[in-house]
């Protein structure tokens, strides 16, 4: 049982210095042109954070492949970003969208099904 925990912390150590590298490489030597080193002392805020809600969606394969392509775009420029900031700032950019490009962009949308799709019970 040891040894076998040990092999398996040493394969998950391997792992993330696989990943480690592997981040390295995407980045380089890319920083961000806004980051500064990290303060000694965190900046504390004044307001508390405000609240998240959590939901979900339906979206076609092809949006998903359209977050991953700025993901993608995000880390080719040496940031990080995820899926619910992808989703975030786009919603930032339809709200200051001039209402007639709005209307376009969303009425020229793929109309997907709400909802979960019907299982088959085979048991049946």
């Amino acid at each position: 049982m040891k040894s076998a925990l040990t092999t398996s912390l040493q394969a998950e150590d391997q792992a993330v210095k696989s990943r480690f590298e592997k981040a390295e490489s995407l980045l380089g030597d890319k920083l961000p042109s806004n980051s500064q080193p990290m303060a000694s002392t965190p900046e504390v805020k004044e307001q508390s954070p405000e609240r998240v809600i959590r939901d979900s969606f339906t979206l076609p394969s092809g949006d998903y492949e359209l977050i991953a392509a700025i993901r993608q775009r995000c880390l080719n420029s040496a940031f990080n970003a995820t899926k619910s900031e992808v989703i975030r700032a786009g919603l930032h950019a339809l709200l200051e969208m001039p209402e007639e490009e709005l209307i376009r962009i969303i009425s020229n949308l793929e109309k997907v099904k709400t909802g979960r799709p019907i299982t088959k019970n085979i048991n049946s």
